[in-house]
């Protein structure tokens, strides 16, 4: 049989990849070479290649048939045990928003090989805001995939958290990137103005944003909301039967 691409290196996912692995995998590089939105030469051929690699592993019955042929005839076979190790990551970037200072959050990310033979994992805990909590491979023959917890908490308000945990097969690396921001809070003790994002304006300010759009001033319990149409700003101050008054975002 004729040499033919490996499908799981286009996708870039290993070959225990579970399904819903494939699928993200396919929409990621269906958007990055996707012609109407990369007009980049070998966009094309990518795509096309793109495709047919998720036709076949989307499969279960053309994926098992591929499996079974797969070290016969695809180009990276004879390579890919001894050659060097690459590690992927999925996601790659995990993000918790609007969090309470205090509360705990908790995510998970996979690790794969998609390349050749490897002898150490090592994964960093920066220990922190941020920490590995425990892992567990998703294979009965191998360490990989290897399915890692993690837990962030955030202790201040109004504050972007941010690191990275390092994921390295030898002295290959691969990265995860997490970020965690915290909810606005503030008080107010007079009766100025005062500048406010509007993403952190309260849910039913948000769903009467062309009112406040135009200028006009929308009451609420403690607080007044408006734009200020000469500076663009949101802007937040309090109600004058109100002597001060605490601010957090929805």
């Amino acid at each position: 049989m004729e040499s033919v691409d490996d499908y799981y290196e286009i996708l870039q996912v290993h070959y225990l990849a579970e399904q819903e692995v494939i699928e993200a995998a396919y929409k990621k590089l269906a958007q990055k070479y996707h012609p109407d939105l990369n007009k980049g030469i070998g966009a094309i051929d990518m795509m096309k290649k793109i495709n047919v690699a998720h036709d076949v592993l989307s499969d279960p019955v053309k994926r098992r048939d591929y499996d079974a042929d797969r070290q016969k005839y695809t180009k990276t076979s004879q390579n890919s045990p001894t050659g060097q190790p690459k590690p992927t990551v999925d996601p790659y970037h995990i993000e918790f928003k609007n969090v309470r200072p205090g509360e705990v959050k908790r995510a998970s990310f996979t690790v794969f090989n998609t390349g050749g033979q490897y002898s150490k994992i090592n994964i960093n805990n920066p220990n922190t805001w941020l920490r590995v909590t425990a892992w567990h491979s998703l294979s009965t023959t191998d360490e990989l995939p290897l399915k890692v917890n993690i837990e962030a908490q955030g202790k201040d308000w109004d504050k972007r958290y941010s690191d990275v945990i390092c994921i390295s097969l030898d002295k290959v690396k691969a990265n995860v990137n997490v970020v965690l921001k915290t909810r606005l809070r503030f008080e107010i003790k007079d009766h100025s103005w005062h500048n406010i994002d509007f993403d952190n304006l309260k849910d039913w300010v948000k769903n009467r944003k062309d009112e406040l759009d135009t200028g006009q001033v929308l009451k609420g319990k403690t607080f007044r909301y408006r734009l200020n149409k000469i500076t663009r700003k949101y802007q937040v101050r309090l109600r004058r039967d109100y002597s001060h008054g605490t601010y957090e975002s929805a």
